[in-house]
């Protein structure tokens, strides 16, 4: 502000304040200003103030002068008012009156009226100037105000607009799905919604206003174009004239009660188009209002939506067509359903009957198994008779050997029959433990030396210096690699080539076994780890086994956390499995388990034992009597469990090597029984007995089975439980 660097100075008899009045910001500073100049400068002059808009704005504290002729003829000149008697001091009004109304007033009072009457025309313009300055002061605040808010409404409308938009794009997506769902009846349809689209874009929008009441003022060139009226016909609430008959009255009235309520207006009705055809209009408009909340006008639009009313219609026929076939088609599901129920019923009844099939097969198996190895033990048990008499006869040697390797041959293949078996139905368990992958692999060569030896092959053996701890079953890990072996000595022609190496990637031992055998056939590649599948026998000949140990190596890797993997170059170019099987930590590793040392030690010498052998098989019981007697120990025999009980009171026998499979009582209840008797509560109970399977082993240790050895028993391996027991 620069109130107080302003002056009023007289300049001859013209009243002038420096500066003007526009550099003062509101009217309670314009006041205050006037006030001042005028009190400080104009002689004669002792008080003035306004009253603008029925407020008192005034710079004395003094009370106003009661004069009641001038405070009652304020209106009149003042010559024919006359002067105040009060001390010859005048209080005086002057209407402030501008172009458009009465803005105030302003009063003043007079200590020297002489002094003050050259002044008082100007007093008076000055007060009419500073009213009017202050009314446009006003006007141009709500001039500002009215236009803040409509640039709000506006905003709002546009963004209404854009909301607006979304929603019918989203509607037009979820449209568009819908149609491209539908089947070949709707063919027809999706096409003339194509049509409609395209339509659409192509064709501009009736874009229209109004003024408040609703009536047409402007010329609207797209309606025009559309329906053909001239400009005259459309103006007021001619536009109606368009529209068709039987949508006039409806149409016209949802208009009035949007234009009475100012509220938005939507209506659908059908529009006369300028070639004699009515089309379907969707018609939408919104009230453009001022800052007071009047309504200034009205904008709208109209849309050609004759495409989507077909559209919608032949939706509609579609649907009605479609709920026909679905009622059609229902009732044929039903009866499909009924055949389908009776089916499956069928096939859960052919279902029990596999089932049952399958556990008949599990049992036939295990019987087979059992049976079968009853006759291997004594042929086993004779050999190893025979081998003791050192015959230096070089057939006789040949016949041995030739024997002792059919007999594990056979037994391998029922173990492999039954461990498939086993796995396939997931009643596999594995001991595991922590073990050396060296020793394992080491066993395993041992075990297929003769097989590579018989066929000729050169056997290379790679393997680290450090230990290379895994946790598994020490015994499933040796199969794994046995199976690997062998199935390279079979598949590699005589004078070939294999080599088995293991080394470290990471935290993984890859185990390889490598041949320069026959190789695999791309086509058979993919399924070399599939139940019974080898290759042509043509090439494989007698060798070729049932098909078993490359599955039971997937199986028995996977269970080890582990996996495995076969390559070939071809026919006649060899092959190559890589086991992969996760180490232990390092930190494991370097444990060094000092029962694991122990167990490295030789086995103490043989000592005689009292051995009661139980079988009801007697060539079986009666060939593994004379191989224990050879060696030095005290037999007796039992061919049932009665027997058995009756010779264990009196022979006290420190090893029980007992059948399960016995004519009157069963091996589990002959163990639990002598469990029970004094003379051999402490016994060494070995099972020995075809029956092999999981749940097999779980019974014999639950009834009190120290151990539980597979016909045909390895001698050595029984030489040494014996020795450790």
């Amino acid at each position: 502000m620069m109130t107080t660097q302003c002056k009023a100075e007289v300049l001859g008899k013209l009243f002038v304040i420096p500066g003007t009045l526009c550099i003062l910001p509101d009217q309670k500073t314009i006041v205050d200003f006037v006030n001042k100049a005028l009190n400080r400068i104009v002689p004669g002059l002792a008080a003035v103030y306004f009253c603008l808009e029925g407020t008192v704005k005034s710079t004395i504290s003094e009370p106003l002068i009661n004069c009641s002729m001038c405070a009652n003829n304020w209106d009149m000149p003042f010559d024919i008012v006359g002067l105040c008697s009060t001390e010859q001091v005048s209080l005086r009004r002057l209407p402030l009156r501008t172009s458009s109304k009465l803005y105030g007033f302003l009063i003043y009072s007079i200590e020297n009226f002489d002094e003050f009457l050259p002044y008082e025309p100007y007093i008076a313009n000055l007060a009419n100037i500073v009213a009017v300055e202050l009314e446009r002061r006003s006007l141009e605040l709500t001039r500002r105000a009215v236009q803040d808010q409509l640039h709000q409404v506006l905003q709002e409308l546009e963004s209404e607009v854009v909301d607006r938009t979304a929603e019918l794009a989203q509607r037009n997506a979820e449209l568009e799905r819908e149609i491209q769902s539908r089947n070949s009846l709707e063919k027809a349809l999706r096409l003339s919604e194509e049509r409609y689209r395209s339509l659409a874009i192509a064709t501009t929008q009736i874009v229209w206003t109004t003024n408040p009441l609703g009536e047409i003022v402007e010329d609207i060139p797209s309606w025009r174009a559309f329906t053909g009226q001239n400009e005259a016909e459309v103006k007021g609430h001619g536009w109606i004239n368009a529209v068709h008959p039987e949508d006039r009255d409806n149409t016209m009235m949802r208009w009035l009660q949007a234009v009475r309520t100012c509220s938005m207006h939507n209506a659908e009705y059908r529009l006369y188009r300028h070639d004699g055809e009515y089309r379907h209009i969707s018609e939408r408009g919104v009230p453009v209002l001022e800052a007071d909340g009047t309504v200034r006008e009205w904008i709208g639009t109209c849309t050609d939506i004759t495409e989507q009313k077909l559209a919608e219609e032949a939706l509609q026929k579609s649907h009605e067509e479609l709920e026909i076939r679905v009622r059609e088609r229902t009732s044929e599901l039903a009866h499909t359903n009924e055949v389908l129920s009776n089916e499956i019923a069928e096939r859960k009844r052919m279902e029990q009957a596999l089932r049952e099939t399958d556990r008949h097969k599990d049992e036939f198996l295990a019987m087979l198994a059992h049976e079968l190895r009853n006759p291997l033990a004594p042929i086993r048990h004779a050999l190893h008779v025979l081998k003791k008499q050192n015959h230096p006869d070089a057939t006789l040697e040949w016949g041995h050997t030739l024997i002792d390797r059919q007999v594990t041959h056979m037994a391998r293949l029922l173990d492999d029959l039954l461990d498939v078996a086993r796995i396939i139905q997931n009643k596999i368990r594995l001991q595991m433990e922590r073990c050396d992958l060296t020793d394992i692999i080491v066993h395993a060569v041992e075990d297929c030396l003769p097989l590579i030896e018989e066929r000729k092959h050169q056997l290379v053996v790679s393997l680290p210096d450090e230990p290379q701890w895994v946790e598994g079953d020490a015994t499933r890990l040796e199969q794994i690699i046995t199976n690997l072996l062998n199935n390279a000595a079979k598949y590699t022609e005589e004078n070939g080539k294999i080599t088995i190496s293991v080394v470290r990637t990471g935290i993984y031992a890859l185990i390889r076994v490598e041949d320069t055998g026959i190789g695999i056939a791309p086509d058979l590649l993919a399924h070399v780890f599939d139940l019974f599948t080898q290759a042509d026998r043509s090439l494989a000949h007698s060798q070729g086994g049932l098909g078993l140990g490359l599955t039971l190596v997937r199986r028995l890797v996977e269970k080890h956390g582990g996996t495995v993997t076969a390559s070939s170059a071809g026919i006649g170019q060899g092959s190559t499995f890589t086991v992969r099987l996760p180490l232990l930590p390092a930190s494991q590793s370097a444990i060094e388990s000092m029962g694991t040392s122990m167990g490295n030690t030789s086995a103490s010498l043989l000592s005689e034992r009292r051995i009661l052998v139980v079988d009801d098989y007697a060539d079986a019981a009666e060939s593994l009597t004379m191989l224990l007697q050879a060696e030095g120990h005290a037999v007796e025999t039992a061919d049932c469990g009665l027997k058995a009980l009756e010779r264990a009171q009196a022979f006290r026998p420190q090893v029980v090597l007992l059948d399960i499979g016995l004519p009157d009582l069963d091996g589990y209840e002959v163990a639990r029984r002598l469990r029970a008797l004094p003379e051999t509560h402490d016994a060494i109970l070995v099972a020995l007995t075809g029956y092999g399977q999981t749940e097999d082993r779980e019974r014999s240790r639950s009834a009190g089975f120290n151990h539980h050895l597979l016909k045909p028993v390895n001698f050595e391996k029984l030489s040494d439980l014996l020795a450790s027991a």
